[in-house]
């Protein structure tokens, strides 16, 4: 007989998809150009300018980003007018750009877009991001009891990172009357602490076990920083933290270093190329920051800013 031309043919498996580069499941806004951001202290001072109504009208051309971090500063104002006044500012020079969320939210976003692999991920996801966006829409939501419920939280954030110095400090003046070198400079601690991987394993890991519920592999550590150039900006401004109030012998008072809203705004720098602050303290910690970052943005006191913006 002769044989069938039906052979029988084997299965193709289907090829594993490939694992995503660290580069490509960055993504924020990355077709907008010249992307600026707000401090705060920069949004108060845009509203108390004189020269305001110019200064939105050029805002227009621009790309402008809000925080729910500085939303949520702005929450806590006392007085209900002046609160939904600056609200709405926020929404008149951003328009229709969604908030990015808290810095600390955005770690446990980075922990877990990198545990699925993804290709992208939303800087402006979370509870409070949301929280943030619906206020910026309507702000008569932010009432009397939001505004004491925001300025509790951030006092408390403020406490928390106040208290965790002062102890350290005791810790590591301790080590330092013992013999051990002291860190000469700003800098030289951070080049200490990144040359640290066992230091900065324990740090972050804790940080992803909670977002994706088990452990990071030791071997990923520098891979999830490569996922994200926020992470090492939001390592950086506790760096300078315990450098400014732990470590140097002189000028670590509270009242003399920015605090830990300001230094959490160091992670926005990542995902902007013009941050703009009204506070000396902030700028001159985060220039040091910039310093070290793979992609530095511009860091503008508000006045050089206006004057710029009115001038381009």
């Amino acid at each position: 007989m002769p044989k069938s031309r039906h052979r029988k043919t084997r299965k193709r498996k289907a090829p594993k998809p490939r694992r995503a580069s660290g580069a490509a499941r960055y993504v924020m806004a990355g077709d907008l150009r010249d992307k600026q951001i707000l401090d705060t202290s920069a949004w108060k001072a845009l509203f108390d300018d004189p020269r305001r109504d110019d200064l939105l009208e050029v805002l227009q051309t621009k790309i402008v980003i809000p925080t729910t971090l500085a939303i949520s500063e702005i929450s806590a104002t006392p007085d209900p007018e002046r609160r939904h006044a600056l609200i709405r500012l926020v929404k008149a020079g951003g328009r229709d750009n969604r908030p990015l969320a808290m810095p600390n939210q955005l770690m446990i976003l980075a922990c877990k877009g990198y545990a699925r692999r993804d290709k992208a991920i939303t800087l402006n996801d979370g509870g409070e991001a949301e929280g943030a966006w619906i206020a910026l829409n309507d702000p008569s939501l932010v009432d009397a009891e939001g505004q004491r419920l925001t300025r509790e939280f951030n006092e408390e954030r403020e406490n928390i990172f106040r208290n965790w110095n002062e102890r350290l400090r005791i810790d590591l003046q301790a080590l330092f009357d013992k013999g051990i070198e002291r860190p000469r400079s700003m800098a030289a601690l951070i080049r200490h602490y990144n040359r640290n991987d066992d230091f900065l394993y324990g740090v972050v890991n804790p940080i992803y076990e909670r977002a994706v519920g088990r452990a990071l592999p030791r071997r990923e550590l520098r891979a999830l920083f490569d996922s994200l150039p926020h992470w090492r900006m939001f390592l950086m401004g506790y760096a300078c933290a315990i450098y400014q109030r732990a470590v140097r012998e002189e000028g670590f008072s509270h009242k003399r270093n920015p605090g830990n809203l300001d230094l959490w705004s160091a992670t926005y720098l990542a995902s902007c190329e013009c941050f703009v602050t009204d506070d000396k303290r902030q700028r001159r910690t985060l220039k040091v920051i910039n310093n070290v970052s793979a992609r530095p943005a511009r860091i503008l006191s508000y006045d050089e800013w206006s004057e710029r913006l009115l001038h381009w």
